[in-house]
C-alpha cells in the first residue's frame, strides 16, 4: 500500500497520482543495456567483465530508486509529495491554501507531454515538482480540487423561516 493511500482520512478520495516521464525510465534501460554490453565485450578479462555489470546494475538502481520511492497526488482535500525509502520527505499542502500554480513547459515538454509545476500556498515555502508526465493533468486535477473545497456546501439543516408567529389568544 502506497504513502498516499495509508494516508488517506475518512472523507479523503484520490483524484490523481502523478507520473514521470518515459525517459527516466528508458535512461536506466539504456544504461544497464550498455553496462551488460561492456561486460559481455571484457569476457577475456572476467574481473573486469563482472565489476562492469555490477557498475551497470548500481546505476540502473541509481536511477531509478528516485522514480520508485516519490509519489505525488491530489487527493479531494490535499496536495501530497513524498519523496524517500528510508528517510522519508513529505511536504503536503490543503488545497484551500494553494494560491498558484505555475507551469514550465518548454518545446520538447509539449512535444512529449512532461513539464515541472511549482505551487505557492499561504504561509508555506513553494513546492517545485520534478519533471512529470502530463503536467496539465496535474494542473486540472489541482483546480478541479481547489474548486471543489472553495464550492458552498448544501446545509442540511432546516431553513430559517423567520419568526414563529404567536398564538393568539382569542
Amino acid at each position: 500500500m502506497s504513502y498516499i493511500e495509508r494516508s488517506l482520512g475518512d472523507s479523503e478520495a484520490i483524484l490523481y497520482r502523478a507520473r514521470f516521464p518515459w525517459f527516466y525510465y528508458a535512461a536506466a534501460w539504456l544504461a544497464l543495456a550498455g553496462f551488460l554490453a561492456a561486460g559481455i565485450a571484457a569476457y577475456a578479462y572476467p574481473m573486469l567483465a563482472a565489476l562492469t555489470i555490477v557498475a551497470g546494475l548500481v546505476l540502473f538502481i541509481a536511477l531509478l530508486e528516485p522514480l520508485w520511492t516519490t509519489e505525488i497526488g491530489v487527493t479531494n482535500q490535499r496536495f501530497i509529495y513524498k519523496r524517500g525509502l528510508l528517510w522519508r520527505t513529505t511536504q503536503e499542502l490543503q488545497l484551500r491554501a494553494i494560491e498558484e500554480v505555475n507551469l514550465y513547459q518548454g518545446v520538447l515538454g509539449r512535444l512529449f507531454d512532461f513539464g515541472r509545476l511549482q505551487l505557492h500556498g499561504t504561509g508555506v515555502n513553494d513546492i517545485r515538482l520534478p519533471n512529470l508526465a502530463d503536467p496539465v493533468g496535474l494542473r486540472k486535477a489541482l483546480q478541479d480540487g481547489i474548486a471543489a473545497t472553495a464550492a458552498p456546501v448544501a446545509s442540511t439543516a432546516p431553513a430559517a423561516r423567520g419568526p414563529s408567529p404567536l398564538p393568539s389568544t382569542a
